[in-house]
């Protein structure tokens, strides 16, 4: 896909790795961008030769698909870029309150909570409080 869209330029120095991510239909997305060609950052369609659709921006953010985002084309590209998808807004949230609530914050086995050594989402915690 690569060579194909970026033609000689695929053959000069510097990386290229970001450059036309293919979205998967079984995994999550990559981190959408507040402009469907923005440099080294292209994400494409899972089949299609193209970049996704502001339609489908909003299906990956897990927007509802009645809501109706204004603006021009860019404009409606950068909200949904900058959005945060909703599931992931709601598991922050759930776990902010399970925490001043006393509750116990419940943990997955095997997920790397933080990219720093010897650290975790609970440690943080606990230094804040």
């Amino acid at each position: 896909l690569q060579k194909e869209a970026l033609g000689k330029s695929f053959f000069l120095g510097g990386g290229k790795t970001g450059f036309l991510r293919r979205v998967a239909w079984d995994r999550p997305s990559p981190t959408l961008v507040t402009h469907p060609a923005m440099p080294a950052t292209d994400l494409a369609h899972p089949d299609e030769l193209r970049p996704l659709s502001v339609q489908e921006y909003k299906v990956i953010q897990q927007f509802p698909e009645e809501w109706v985002i204004k603006g021009k084309l860019l404009d409606k590209y950068r909200q949904l870029g900058n959005a945060v998808p909703i599931g992931l807004g709601l598991a922050v949230g759930k776990n902010i309150l399970d925490h001043m609530n006393g509750r116990k914050i419940e943990s997955f086995p095997n997920f790397r909570y933080s990219r720093y050594k010897n650290t975790s989402d609970l440690d943080i915690f606990g230094e804040l409080v």
